[in-house]
């Protein structure tokens, strides 16, 4: 196969699977530049600390929970992890929720989203911590730490606890009186 026709079934290929869903779409742990819907993307290969970037964030959870990100591992929507078009994988970044300032720490593995407004798609476990599960979409404050800035980095990038059976009180219980059991409704 000549390597013009490797690249045109590439282009094809990505075009059709992104035509299905905006993120987790291409494979691109090598950093080389790829194409989305008609438009190229070129990860950088160095981002500085401190590099800011302001715009729209979105979050994917259980549609995609299980399958690769395009850095190869399996995505879990519990993990503090993140899409970005052209970060490098494994940056750490500090997302602010500017609606209500909360912020986390995430880690990128994954490239996306693939939408013109939007600038990340967060995990389900950083979107829920931003507060930002109900509405969707909230405007971010990206910067990019320098990975000693994370001096406790396994509370912000290790996987958050999955979700777990939680014990309710019982909504019957029994008091005793005189002799009688009498079993009542909380």
């Amino acid at each position: 196969m000549k390597y013009w026709q490797a690249v045109f079934l590439l282009v094809l290929s990505l075009g059709l699977l992104s035509c299905t869903a905006n993120v987790a779409l291409v494979k691109n742990e090598t950093g080389k530049p790829y194409s989305v819907k008609g438009k190229t993307y070129v990860p950088l290969k160095k981002v500085a600390a401190g590099h800011v970037q302001k715009g729209v964030a979105s979050w994917y959870g259980p549609g995609f929970h299980g399958k690769k990100t395009s850095s190869g591992e399996k995505y879990d929507m519990y993990n503090m992890t993140a899409a970005h078009n052209v970060l490098p994988m494994n940056t750490l970044i500090k997302v602010t929720n500017l609606a209500n300032n909360k912020a986390v720490v995430v880690r990128i593995n994954d490239r996306g989203p693939f939408i013109d407004d939007r600038i990340i798609d967060l995990s389900y476990g950083a979107a829920k911590e931003l507060g930002m599960l109900g509405p969707g979409t909230v405007p971010v404050r990206l910067a990019v730490l320098d990975s000693r800035d994370a001096t406790k980095p396994a509370r912000y990038i290790a996987e958050t606890p999955k979700p777990k059976f939680i014990r309710t009180p019982n909504p019957f219980y029994a008091q005793a009186s005189t002799g009688l059991l009498a079993l009542s409704r909380n």
